[in-house]
């Protein structure tokens, strides 16, 4: 069977993982490897890893090529989390690393964190009626999942994790009660969050992931139990998780390995783990929590082997960018009614078009999401609004989206309206040729969409077009006139027509 592979370079140590998929679709691990590599004490203290850790990684690396060699392994997926991510010199590190092994390593933000977490979660628990909040506290940052029927609706990261709390205690000179105040105030950030959901409920389950639960969890005087209906599922009890802490208080660090067994790298930030899991608990008023055994690696590893299924993914991967991007539409007070049809319009037209646009399934995403949040820069001004959703689009997390796929969506968004886009519009400037090609097609498509709403009524219920001598033969589905939409189609159809060099025949159609 295919042999895979993920590694996940974190704040608090590097993790390899090697796995060997199976006829039910799940994996076996080959290789479970950690190497105690503290970026992020480096990085959280001083803005930079230092020259003994950069070579310390190169030499991991090697290893793990070697051992790639070793397993057959051809797929490896390689992320870098929160210390790289804020280092100074990560720029160095990433190449480094590639010329020592051949592996190229992709910096992830939070949000791509929660999201693959999540994903490993639900291998165990499953979460397709469920609610949960899934919190995953690493070196560097604490990401947030709240997931509910099985989407994940709202995401957050925290630049708190366990090293650098431990840092600035250590700084400090303060033990867990002297620092209270300072955990407090990071505790509070978390809280407000949640509390601004939409729906304000807390969530059924609450999960932890990561080493540091999973540490904790092992510890015989935590009292985990087994869950009865998740496998391979422990389930802690807050208020021995408090007791726990209390205990870990006034323990030196020694005193803490050598009691319950602990590597000094974990048992040095075992207790600002313990308050954060603890406090949370506390703000969700949760009555135990589920640790099942699984972290960002599994989750590399999911996403993998969902990729090779092909379309299955990017069905699953359209519902939860739906489910973002309707958030977001819904924050930001967005004409919802609207954006619906201008989605819907905009992907008959997609569809019906395809042999002339050669798009696939991935671009079909990025035009959904940019017609539901086309109008987003509304919130600020209607002046301007296109630049504004541009903006905003851009510079907020849409979960399944890379940084520089949120660019291309905005981009779409910019360009619904008013001018195109050419090589001197700085929404455009970072984008490669491909991309800036991706944007121009879809926003054309888009343009046409949005036309076919001018009014918001909905007023048009379907299109239909085909590709008749060098022309696109557009007809609307209507129960009105829609005249005011046919001077927009006819407005608004230039930037298609110039894109793919077909001219726009428009006609209205009455239904029925």
């Amino acid at each position: 069977m295919p042999r895979i592979a993920a590694i996940d370079m974190g704040s608090n140590a590097i993790r390899f993982y090697v796995v060997e998929t199976t006829v039910d679709s799940g994996y076996r691990v080959l290789e479970n490897l950690r190497e105690p590599i503290r970026l992020g004490g480096d990085v959280f203290l001083s803005g930079k890893i230092r020259e003994e850790n950069l070579r310390k990684a190169e030499a991991a690396f090697r290893r793990f090529r070697q051992l790639l060699k070793t397993h057959g392994v051809q797929n490896v997926k390689a992320v870098a989390t929160c210390a790289t991510r804020e280092a100074a010199n990560a720029d160095q590190l990433l190449s480094r690393l590639e010329r020592a092994s051949g592996i190229r390593v992709e910096v992830i933000n939070g949000d791509e964190e929660a999201r693959l977490i999540a994903l490993a979660v639900g291998k165990k628990i499953p979460l397709a009626k469920k609610s949960a909040l899934i919190v995953d506290l690493g070196g560097g940052s604490v990401e947030i999942a709240f997931v509910e029927n099985g989407r994940i609706t709202l995401t957050d990261s925290h630049n708190f994790g366990a090293v650098r709390l431990l840092d600035l205690l250590s700084s400090a000179e303060e033990d867990l009660r002297g620092a209270g105040q300072l955990l407090n105030e990071y505790m509070d950030l978390v809280g407000q969050k949640l509390s601004r959901r939409g729906t304000g409920k807390k969530a059924a389950l609450f999960i932890a992931t990561g080493g540091n639960i999973e540490t904790i969890a092992s510890i015989p005087a935590i009292g985990a139990q087994a869950h009865a209906d998740y496998p391979d599922t422990v389930v802690i009890r807050p208020e021995n998780l408090r007791k726990l802490m209390e205990e870990l208080s006034g323990m030196s660090l020694r005193s803490r390995m050598e009691r319950y067994g602990l590597r000094e790298d974990r048992a040095d930030v075992i207790l600002p783990a313990c308050f954060v899991y603890h406090r949370i608990s506390e703000q969700n008023g949760a009555e135990e929590i589920l640790v099942p055994r699984v972290s960002l690696k599994d989750g590399l590893v999911l996403d993998l082997l969902a990729r090779e299924k092909g379309a299955e993914r990017f069905l699953d991967l359209r519902e939860q960018v739906g489910v973002s991007c309707r958030q977001i539409a819904a924050r930001y007070r967005v004409d919802i009614k609207h954006s619906e049809k201008v989605s819907e319009l905009a992907l008959q037209l997609f569809d019906k078009t395809e042999s002339l646009h050669g798009l696939g399934k991935q671009e079909r995403i990025y035009l959904e999401a940019a017609a539901l949040l086309h109008d987003i820069g509304y919130f600020i001004s209607m002046q301007k609004h296109h630049k504004h959703s541009h903006y905003i689009i851009a510079n907020t997390e849409i979960v399944g989206f890379s940084p520089s796929e949120r660019l291309v969506v905005a981009g779409i968004a910019r360009y619904h309206r008013k001018a195109v886009p050419t090589s001197g519009h700085p929404e455009v400037e970072g984008l490669s040729k491909r991309e800036q090609e991706v944007v121009r097609a879809l926003a054309s498509m888009l343009r046409i969409a949005d036309a076919l709403d001018k009014e918001h009524a909905g007023a048009v219920h379907g299109i239909d077009c085909r590709l008749q001598d060098g022309s696109l033969l557009l007809r609307a589905l209507s129960r009105k006139s829609c005249r005011l939409e046919a001077l927009s189609v006819s407005k608004n159809a230039s930037m298609f027509r110039e894109h793919f060099g077909v001219d726009v025949q428009f006609t209205i159609e009455p239904e029925g």
